[in-house]
């Protein structure tokens, strides 16, 4: 339990980067369902269950995994961390878009449809803002290390080498969440194909 809270403390030390990143995640999906609905007017019927039964391979835990591998290393880290390594805002950016798209997504679902893949979206977003968390301290700690590490007097190696230190425990508490969040993907596709 000590390891846990250890890796939540980092995240929470940057609470300032979490929260706008928060906003800003699911602020662009609120956003984008309010911008869907003026330009695409006539939502669908939602996704009929016979389109998602591809993805049920038969084995739900081969499913939790698939789902999990894709998310941490495909969605989160080269998508949304390692644009950060390279100049910070990207990790942003890499978020907003995600929000945005999930929103467009959204508002063509019916509300029951809508209800079902709530927590699925909820636990993924958090994932995806913690992973630009990570994203956005390593980009800021070789471009600005005083940013990062305020009151320290760090050079950019150093401050790279400690930033890289905090990544791997906020990387501990994205793939606990994303493992959590291919939990309930994986039942929640398995209750709409049964």
């Amino acid at each position: 339990m000590g390891f846990f809270k250890s890796c939540l403390n980092v995240v929470l030390k940057r609470d300032a980067v979490f929260a706008v990143m928060n906003a800003f995640c699911f602020g662009s999906v609120f956003v984008a369902v309010l911008w869907a609905q003026f330009q695409f007017p006539v939502a669908c019927e939602g996704v009929p269950v016979e389109n998602v039964e591809f993805l049920v391979s038969g084995d739900w835990l081969i499913m939790i995994f698939g789902i999990f591998l894709v998310n941490l290393v495909l969605s989160s880290f080269v998508v949304v961390t390692l644009p950060g390594l390279v100049f910070f805002p990207l990790s942003a950016a890499a978020l907003v878009y995600r929000g945005f798209s999930w929103g467009v997504l959204l508002s063509q679902l019916p509300t029951p449809q809508f209800l079902v893949v709530l927590p699925t979206l909820v636990l993924e977003g958090e994932g995806y803002v913690v992973a630009s968390v990570a994203g956005i301290v390593l980009g800021l700690s070789w471009l600005k290390p005083s940013w990062v590490f305020k009151g320290e007097k760090l050079s950019r190696r150093e401050a790279f080498r400690r930033a890289l230190g905090e990544c791997l425990r906020i990387y501990i508490l994205v793939a606990m969440i994303l493992f959590v969040a291919a939990i309930v993907e994986t039942f929640t596709i398995l209750s709409l194909t049964a």
